[in-house]
């Protein structure tokens, strides 16, 4: 999800009253028909309603978004819209929501590009630089990270649905400050352009065979093994969801300690993770989620390791 300049001048004015197309489109100096491309691509995001008024067309917030954006005015009465929607902005906010102090090193877009956004939410009043070389989001500024994240799910949700159909639900991962992680949950089974199978959907490939509980998961970038374990345990926290992953590591041989470096961990942390691998490397000596042993998850599959 990325928006030009001119959406964002689109989304600004709406924010701010409901207004007709034709008189948007004067407002903003634009052709209606290029208003019309804008205002489509938005609507299909979900940041933006099409109501009729007479034989009119107007454009506003969602009440949701509206309502959202309004809870950031008191304590940022001058922020628009497209200062924290336009390009890694939102990515970046929403990464730092949950970091007491990062370095850009611990980015993974472009220096001179996290240097030059810092700076713009810094002037914004939304980041800090309590020393050197350190930047956090402000405490005030939280609410503004929530907000970020609570759109950016929404357009990428909306965006799924456009090629997988009806979706039950979606997990993410907001660890990244270039893009969101995300798998799906569908009813239906799909050969998608845009979206690859994963977790229990995939499972078979890696030698676990399941019977399919009616639901198929769906990633938004191509996973490899270690995505595939990351994903399956963030969609099942329970010993189930442990024993399929554990089983995944085993049967193919794969090196629990790639799943430290995994960038995306879908809301499951490095904690979790650290201790899911240390629970594989001692063979259950040290349990985890539940699981006193490493025997459970190889008895669980009747000795297909």
């Amino acid at each position: 999800m990325k928006f030009n300049k001119r959406e964002m001048e689109v989304l600004d004015f709406a924010a701010g009253k409901r207004a007709n197309l034709t008189h948007l489109a004067q407002a903003l100096g634009m052709k209606k028909s290029n208003l019309t491309i804008y205002v489509k691509k938005l609507n299909r995001y979900q940041l933006v309603v099409l109501t009729k008024s007479g034989r009119n067309k107007e454009l506003a917030l969602g009440n949701g978004n509206l309502a959202g954006f309004a809870a950031l005015k008191p304590g940022f009465p001058t922020l628009k819209l497209s200062d924290i929607l336009a390009g890694k902005a939102p990515f970046l906010l929403s990464f730092m929501k949950d970091k007491q102090l990062l370095r850009i090193s611990e980015l993974d877009i472009p220096a001179i590009t996290a240097k030059r956004l810092l700076g713009k939410l810094r002037n914004l009043g939304l980041v800090s630089m309590p020393r050197k070389g350190m930047y956090r989001l402000r405490g005030e500024a939280g609410i503004v990270g929530d907000f970020c994240r609570n759109m950016l799910v929404q357009a990428y949700f909306a965006e799924a649905s456009d090629e997988l159909g009806q979706l039950e639900y979606g997990v993410y991962s907001f660890d990244s400050a270039k893009e969101l992680g995300a798998v799906f949950a569908t009813l239906r089974e799909f050969r998608p352009k845009n979206y690859w199978p994963t977790a229990y959907t995939i499972a078979h490939q890696y030698g676990l065979g399941l019977i399919q509980a009616g639901r198929h998961y769906y990633a938004n970038a191509k996973p490899d093994l270690g995505d595939v374990i990351i994903h399956t345990l963030s969609i099942s926290k329970d010993a189930r969801g442990i024993n399929y992953a554990a089983f995944l590591v085993l049967k193919n041989k794969y090196n629990p300690r790639l799943l430290l470096k995994k960038r995306h961990t879908f809301g499951l942390g490095r904690k979790y993770l650290t201790n899911f691998v240390e629970f594989i490397e001692t063979r259950g000596e040290k349990p985890f989620g539940g699981l006193g042993s490493l025997k459970e998850a190889e008895e669980m599959f009747n000795g297909k390791l």
